[in-house]
């Protein structure tokens, strides 16, 4: 019995350890299955490399000439009938195979980047759902503390009523703003709920509790590009596909067929052989037309690359300048509005003492300093969403 209580004791402490963002990020890492996927496609790439500079498989023919359909298996009946066994194999020219490999190696480059960018984007999601929680908890919590000032300043009312010093309206009123607290709670209690499901769906672990800092700071952001997946990924497809257009153009160079046979004849007569050369002629300009198609495509993809940096400036401009606002709103809530508020409160504790101010007037101030509180962690919210998103931009790098 006491074994039994012991590991229960231990599972309820255990499921209660809070978890922190790096340990979420690595969950991901190592299960998510799409990045597992992306894997996978990095060695299937690889793969491709080895086979890449290969020569194409020989063709072995087997045969019989001059067969007769009135006797199929006479052969000496005249000196063509023959049996005969050949050979026939590709020799690449130029530099086709060289052409390959490096085409080969483009494709290892651009499933890596694929991966790489793909961690930026779930460890943003990771630091997003993350924040967000533990920032909506806390105002949760606040808002239990607004209905208790509430409830406190209902049950003064209904005194105050009960001796003519308060209208039923005003507790009505009291009423209505418990009534709308409380569908907030429930509002809120429901964005949680949400964002742990797809915190757990991201992860592939239940969470329960997490554990982060919430210090607001200065933050610069980094708008060094050079070396972001998404880019380096545009660069790469670009490069294909002008390797692309170089082995089209390399394919004018036609590769060899070499064939040769061996013809065994009836004993009247002798064997003998038969070899050939096949070179196919590009005069149709086909490879001149794909060449051009790959290098118009390799410019299109290039260009795609100053918008796509382009649109990562603006994105970090408009998160820094969420970041900048955010932390000047919460500076001046926290180290202005909520102490002027504070003092405010000293300040009528210190009438009421002489009775120079009624207790609703006490409750309401700190209902007051509670949505200044609310406030403060709605700007803390911005701060962090901008924070979280930075980091697919930076590559984490803040």
């Amino acid at each position: 019995m006491l074994r039994k209580i012991a590991i229960l004791a231990y599972l309820s402490v255990s499921s209660s350890f809070a978890i922190s963002l790096d340990d979420m990020v690595d969950n991901v890492l190592n299960k998510n299955q799409n990045l597992k996927s992306l894997e996978q496609s990095i060695l299937i790439a690889n793969k491709q490399i080895d086979i890449s500079d290969n020569w194409k498989n020989p063709v072995l023919t087997f045969g019989a000439n001059d067969v007769q359909f009135d006797d199929p298996l006479k052969r000496d009946l005249e000196p063509m009938q023959a049996q005969y066994i050949g050979y026939s194999q590709v020799i690449p020219m130029g530099e086709k195979l060289e052409i390959k490999k490096e085409i080969s190696l483009r494709d290892v480059n651009i499933a890596r980047y694929k991966f790489e960018d793909q961690k930026l984007k779930l460890k943003s999601l990771v630091y997003q759902y993350g924040y967000s929680i533990v920032i909506l908890e806390k105002k949760y919590e606040l808002l239990n503390k607004y209905l208790k000032n509430i409830q406190s300043l209902e049950e003064l009312s209904n005194s105050l009523y009960e001796n003519g010093k308060m209208k039923q309206t005003d507790i009505i009123d009291l009423k209505i703003s418990y009534s709308n607290i409380v569908l907030k709670q429930k509002n809120l209690q429901n964005l949680i709920n949400n964002l742990y499901l797809k915190l757990n769906e991201l992860t592939y672990s239940k969470i329960n509790n997490i554990e982060l800092s919430l210090n607001i700071k200065a933050i610069i952001l980094s708008k060094k590009f050079d070396s972001h997946p998404q880019l380096s990924l545009i660069k790469e497809k670009s490069l294909k596909y002008s390797d692309i257009s170089r082995l089209e153009l390399e394919k004018r160079t036609s590769d060899i067929k070499f064939n040769i046979a061996y013809f065994q004849r009836d004993n009247k007569y002798e064997d003998y052989a038969n070899f050939s050369v096949n070179i196919p002629l590009a005069v149709q300009g086909t490879e001149k037309i794909n060449a051009l198609k790959a290098k118009l495509k390799a410019n299109e993809i290039n260009s795609t690359f100053n918008d796509v940096t382009n649109s990562f400036n603006t994105s970090v401009s408009i998160l820094q300048n969420d970041l900048d606002n955010a932390m000047s709103a919460y500076t001046i809530i926290k180290e202005t509005i909520l102490p002027l508020k504070e003092e405010v409160q000293v300040n009528i504790e210190s009438y009421n003492r002489f009775s120079q101010i009624t207790p609703q007037d006490t409750i309401k101030n700190l209902n007051d300093v509670i949505k200044y509180e609310l406030m403060l962690l709605d700007e803390m919210k911005k701060y962090f969403t901008a924070y979280s998103k930075s980091i697919y931009f930076t590559e984490g790098t803040i």
